[in-house]
């Protein structure tokens, strides 16, 4: 499996995955990883927005201005990882309580989309290894993710939702530490520089 930098040469890649991504939850399918993109106060509806959110994601790639890697199997974008400096997150949301210093400026995992055919088999791994060598060389000091908990209420909820964070022991596998627990996600630290 190769994991590589989105770039405007990879724009095509990126927009068939996200069309194959969503079939076991179609209400996401408009999402286009805009969804972090869009501006505190902007409405965000994927069914009526989609195809904008597809346009504006378009644009951004094409023009260099996007963030995140794609992880490819046989030559095929089966994974992306919405990673990227902190300070370039438009809207964290809820998960904007994370922020303990606003000066501090980590590097932030914010979802991953993983082709159905391909779940279960390392691609969201490989994508968090490339998240940490990637936010290195950005000059990050940490790489921060979100995991929901684990014991929390996921019935019903398809795993693209359930786990789109990640799932927490996939991150402490990849040596990521627990700093702290909000309601039912955790926040979960790499220390880029350690030992």
């Amino acid at each position: 499996m190769d994991v590589v930098e989105i770039g405007p040469d990879r724009v095509e890649d990126y927009l068939a995955l996200f069309e194959r991504a969503f079939h076991d939850n179609p209400d996401w399918g408009g999402c286009y990883c805009a969804f972090y993109d869009t501006p505190p106060g902007q409405p965000f509806d994927t069914d009526a927005d989609g195809p904008r959110h597809r346009e504006q994601r378009r644009a951004r790639i094409a023009s260099g201005s996007a963030r995140g890697l794609l992880a490819y199997r046989d030559g095929v974008a089966v994974g992306w990882c919405n990673v990227a400096p902190r300070s370039e997150v438009a809207n964290l949301r809820k998960f904007a309580e994370a922020i303990e210093d606003p000066a501090d400026q980590p590097a932030v995992v914010m979802c991953f989309v993983i082709d159905p055919d391909h779940r279960g088999a390392g691609v969201a791994s490989a994508l968090l290894r490339g998240a940490i060598e990637v936010s290195r060389r950005w000059g990050a000091a940490w790489l921060e993710g979100y995991p929901t908990n684990p014991d929390s209420d996921l019935d019903g909820l398809p795993s693209s939702a359930a786990f789109y964070k990640g799932p927490l022991r996939m991150y402490l596998n990849a040596g990521f530490t627990i700093s702290r627990e909000i309601g039912s996600w955790y926040v979960v630290r790499h220390d880029l520089y350690a030992g």
